[in-house]
């Protein structure tokens, strides 16, 4: 375990439910390129009112066998991890993440493609307000890993380590990065503020020799999202990067409405990062990016 540990992880919650595969099949083909080792955690949330010890104990060798089941099922390297835990589910994941040294948390949605107002489970979302590691949301296992990136960009403060880690993402697994935003009404996009952002962002992209595109989409209503979304699969993206709320908020820890919905409806994998996983992203790389425009 302890040599595991400081290899780094790659962290699955399972919850044997009808979706977990996807992040367990993503993780295979994320492990190899980042040699890292997969831990598969199933927590059980044990209510001790009505649960004995010999009961508990029975579950917790049950869940084993069943993530034995699934190891073998996967057929998973031999350095796979199995860990089942009891507690609160997001707390007892966050927690494991944090011992384990994982890079990053991959989980699915127990209600994938989800339409008008429906939110994501309160699991993952826990999890994504709350872990350190950038938490992947994935319904599906592209045929690249992080070799397409989108970037939606916008201009909240966030939106600056949005793209620090984009640059991070992008040195790290050699992606290419695919700029978006929308200009909304009868502003000139040419003269627009974001369009001036994009342009100091293209030329840090550019400094550290990352291939981009920047794209301005003109919209005269609200739900930009929508916007992203198609242009994410006309630039048939691999991934899409996100920050889940703004640094200037009140409370750090929640998941914005257009979080929300592009985990919700992208089809691809969703990279959600809160400020404290920004900074486990970008700690490693961070010498190592040109900044000759003082943005970062």
């Amino acid at each position: 375990m302890d040599k595991n540990k400081n290899k780094g992880t790659i962290l699955v919650p399972v919850d044997f439910g009808n979706y977990y595969e996807k992040a367990i099949e993503f993780a295979l083909k994320l492990a190899p390129i980042t040699n890292l080792t997969i831990h598969l955690v199933h927590v059980l949330d044990i209510k001790d009112w009505w649960l004995d010890d010999i009961k508990e104990e029975k579950l917790i060798n049950e869940a084993f066998n069943k993530l034995i089941k699934v190891s073998r099922q996967f057929n998973l390297p031999e350095s796979t991890e199995l860990k089942v835990l009891t507690g609160k589910r997001h707390q007892r994941i966050v927690e494991y993440a944090n011992d384990s040294n994982a890079r990053y948390i991959l989980m699915v949605d127990n209600y994938p493609f989800a339409q008008e107002g429906k939110r994501i489970g309160s699991t993952l979302e826990n999890v994504i307000m709350t872990a350190s590691q950038p938490v992947i949301t994935v319904k599906c296992v592209p045929d690249t890993i992080f070799k397409n990136m989108l970037v939606p960009l916008d201009l909240t403060k966030n939106c600056r380590i949005k793209l620090f880690n984009s640059v991070a993402f992008a040195l790290k697994f050699d992606s290419k990065l695919n700029l978006v935003s929308v200009v909304f009404g009868g502003i000139d996009p040419e003269k627009s503020r974001i369009n001036e952002k994009m342009e100091k962002y293209s030329k840090i992209y550019s400094e550290n020799h990352i291939p981009h595109t920047k794209k301005l989409i003109k919209k005269d209503e609200d739900l930009a999202y929508q916007e992203i979304l198609e242009y994410c699969d006309e630039v048939n993206c691999d991934s899409i990067i996100i920050m889940t709320h703004k640094e200037t908020a009140k409370f750090d820890n929640y998941v914005g409405a257009f979080a929300h919905h592009i985990i919700n409806e992208a089809k691809v994998p969703v990279i959600s990062l809160n400020n404290a996983a920004s900074n486990q992203t970008t700690k490693e790389v961070i010498t190592s990016i040109l900044d000759p425009l003082n943005i970062f």
